[in-house]
């Protein structure tokens, strides 16, 4: 019997936790980016940003996404979730 628990070969750490974990980055650059946006700017001005701000924007909104649709793949692929027939 191992020392250490093979939690690594678990269903959810495999499947869900890298969904969690790409969505907890995008909610991070998306905070990040809007901390930016209100200690640089009133909130008013309707100036273009900088062009990594909206880099920034883009790839946190496209991470928080994905992040969410991995999760939900991975709650089907162990069973948790099942689609009503």
């Amino acid at each position: 019997m191992p020392v250490w628990p093979t939690e690594i070969l678990m269903p959810f750490i495999r499947f869900v936790f890298p969904g969690w974990a790409l969505s907890v980055f995008g909610a991070i650059l998306l905070l990040i980016a809007a901390s930016y946006w209100t200690v640089k700017s009133d909130g008013v001005r309707l100036t273009a940003k900088p062009g990594w701000w909206r880099a920034l924007v883009a790839l946190g909104s496209l991470s928080f996404i994905l992040g969410i649709v991995w999760q939900l793949g991975g709650y089907v692929q162990i069973g948790a979730v099942t689609w009503p027939r």
